[in-house]
């Protein structure tokens, strides 16, 4: 009989964390655990070793998601808490436990906007914020600190069932449903690729069920301007915005 794998996802009350949760918890293969804030505040290093040395005592995939994003403000805070969270988790980890490491990085590492389209895996990182550059530090300190394989995972906009509106196509959908106004800015001409949530989830399976290393872009490979992104909305919704 084979083991079941214990996988414990940072955090698993985000969109995406608690999406891959939700998915994971029917798989009879993986035991999952869920970390958050509410339970293990990465920014303490003694809270984050508390919590982490109560689960981790076996052999685990962790799967990390915690992240504090761009918005409302991309300033030195945003790269301070994101190196601080990804710091303490891995001094709070016995590193002969760890069989693999999932990081959830992002597609500001190439730049806003990136230096070369389309992007590709290997292009030279050059952020030029301080979220972009806060993923490239973490990427970088789990490398060096870790001898598991290791995948990175960097995406750009998702969307999907659990993302309370919170994504540009669910909050749209949202609105033009409400008969909300629409505010968008560069007469809606700026290029988006969006992925959806399902897919993300069959990727981040196939990568546990693999053991794979590897650093990947998830995305389709096709930008959507958001006029154009409006007017599919409006198709499918047989409705004007």
């Amino acid at each position: 009989i084979l083991s079941k794998k214990n996988i414990l996802i940072i955090s698993s009350r985000g969109f995406i964390g608690k999406s891959i949760f939700i998915n994971f918890k029917d798989y009879k293969s993986y035991n999952i655990y869920g970390l958050n804030s509410n339970n293990c505040d990465l920014l303490n290093i003694k809270k984050t070793k508390a919590a982490i040395s109560k689960i981790i005592v076996k052999p685990f995939t962790i799967i990390f998601l915690s992240t504090y994003g761009r918005l409302p403000e991309d300033n030195f805070d945003v790269y301070n808490k994101n190196t601080t969270m990804i710091t303490n988790l891995l001094n709070s980890i016995d590193t002969n436990l760890i069989e693999q490491f999932i990081f959830f990085s992002s597609t500001c590492l190439y730049g806003r906007p990136p230096n070369k389209t389309p992007i590709v895996e290997n292009q030279e990182c050059v952020p030029n914020g301080y979220y972009g550059l806060s993923k490239f530090v973490s990427e970088s300190l789990i490398k060096l600190y870790l001898s598991c394989p290791i995948s990175i995972i960097r995406m750009p906009g998702v969307y999907g069932k659990l993302d309370n509106y919170k994504s540009i196509i669910s909050n749209f959908i949202n609105k033009i449903n409400n008969n909300d106004t629409l505010t968008i800015y560069d007469k809606g001409l700026v290029l988006r690729d969006y992925v959806y949530i399902d897919d993300i989830v069959k990727v981040v399976k196939y990568i546990i069920d693999t053991k794979s290393n590897i650093t990947i872009n998830i995305a389709t490979g096709k930008s959507v301007s958001l006029m154009d992104l409006v007017h599919i909305i409006e198709i499918n919704l047989n409705k004007k915005a």
